[in-house]
């Protein structure tokens, strides 16, 4: 598992050891009341910029002001494609403890 991975199963608490799956609720609380203020901190952003007439999303490529809305659909689809990236290697990392642990519960 490279170290990445070992870092996000890390902030959700999560420790799969010796065919073991060690998992601290305190820590996954965390990681996802954390998420959970995050997002909705960039959402009270943008829904107070879209008050003003003013949407900036550099990432995801769009931008609205009073008289223009510009959607660059080149970095959209980067975003989303990065975004997907991540999502897969996640679940793939996942599927990989789950499948390494089981292991040697085949063998007993």
């Amino acid at each position: 598992m490279n170290e990445n991975n070992l870092d996000i199963l890390n902030l959700l608490g999560i420790n799969a050891k010796d065919g073991k799956i060690d998992i601290d609720l305190n820590k996954t609380k965390s990681f996802f009341t954390t998420l959970q203020e995050t997002l909705q901190e960039k959402a009270q952003k943008i829904d107070e910029n879209i008050k003003n007439d003013k949407v900036d999303l550099e990432d995801v490529g769009l931008k609205i002001d009073k008289e223009h809305i510009s959607l660059d659909l080149n970095k959209t689809k980067n975003f989303f494609d990065g975004l997907t990236q991540k999502l897969e290697k996640f679940v793939e990392e996942i599927d990989k403890t789950a499948k390494e642990l089981k292991r040697p519960l085949d063998n007993s």
